[in-house]
């Protein structure tokens, strides 16, 4: 890429750019062109098409996003229970997720490893502050995707649709519960609740949505201080019936075993009548 050196934010923008172009039709040559027309840069067609082709990555080796079911289980985990901890001067770029349970902490590390073609994944490590296992992976790409999905979570759906059953799982694993007669989730985005009713849907798995006030404060169980909600209410997501749970059940499923046997015992519940 000539020129001046070129910041990973710009870096990263025409890597979009000329992705977008391509999924559009157009020849190297031509998106080449457009990209010297609209910003002034000039990129040989020659690095174009290996950008196209995932030989290469303006980014280097520091970045890469791998589309797939480890993808979708990684970000429905993390619209639970995950985290961000962004610093651009130090271009620290990096997605976290804290959990009770080794089990969900250790397949979410394989599956982020997994979305950022590495082939050792990443380890769960305790935290004594706050008393959970954490895992931590760094990229720029993942993170400004899941940056937008904070804002507008449907931003994400593209990445989650084609997987619906790794979504949900993940999804289920970080906010999910089983009781004696439903399986449940909930959020306080009710975008995010909708969203994960559209995929259940994609699984012949019909929910309901429900909206409850909660208290206004509550003790963080991970630094015992007392906070403000930044929210007024909860979406609870349900979902009953034989068909539905059995469906859940064989589709979908739990990581993490605690949770996964107290669908077990909701599932014989219903073969035995």
């Amino acid at each position: 890429m000539g020129g001046k050196y070129r910041s990973l934010e710009e870096r990263l923008r025409l890597y979009e750019e000329v992705m977008r172009l391509r999924e559009q039709g157009l020849g190297y040559k031509r998106i080449a062109k457009t990209i010297e027309e609209k910003y002034g840069v000039s990129l040989n067609p020659g690095m174009i098409c290996k950008w196209v082709n995932g030989r290469d990555h303006p980014l280097g080796r520091c970045n890469k996003l791998v589309k797939g079911p480890g993808l979708a289980y990684v970000v429905g985990a993390w619209l639970g229970d995950g985290t961000l901890d962004e610093d651009n001067n130090s271009y620290m770029y990096r997605i976290q997720l804290f959990c009770k349970d080794y089990d969900f902490a250790e397949e979410w590390g394989r599956c982020l490893a997994e979305a950022l073609g590495r082939s050792r994944p990443y380890m769960p490590k305790w935290d004594d502050k706050y008393k959970r296992w954490v895992v931590k992976g760094s990229s720029i790409l993942l993170c400004n995707l899941l940056k937008k999905g904070r804002e507008d979570p449907w931003t994400l759906m593209p990445y989650l649709e084609k997987y619906p059953a790794e979504a949900c799982r993940g999804f289920f694993d970080a906010e999910g519960s089983v009781n004696r007669y439903r399986i449940g989730a909930s959020n306080t985005n009710p975008d995010i609740i909708d969203m994960f009713e559209n995929l259940l849907e994609k699984l012949d798995i019909n929910c309901r949505t429900h909206r409850c006030r909660q208290k206004e404060t509550f003790i963080s169980p991970r630094t015992g201080k007392l906070y403000r909600r930044s929210s007024r209410f909860v979406i609870h997501l349900a979902i009953y019936g034989e068909e539905n749970i059995l469906r859940f059940a064989e589709r979908v499923g739990f990581t993490i075993a605690r949770k996964q046997m107290e669908l077990m015992k909701l599932v014989r519940k219903y073969r035995k009548s």
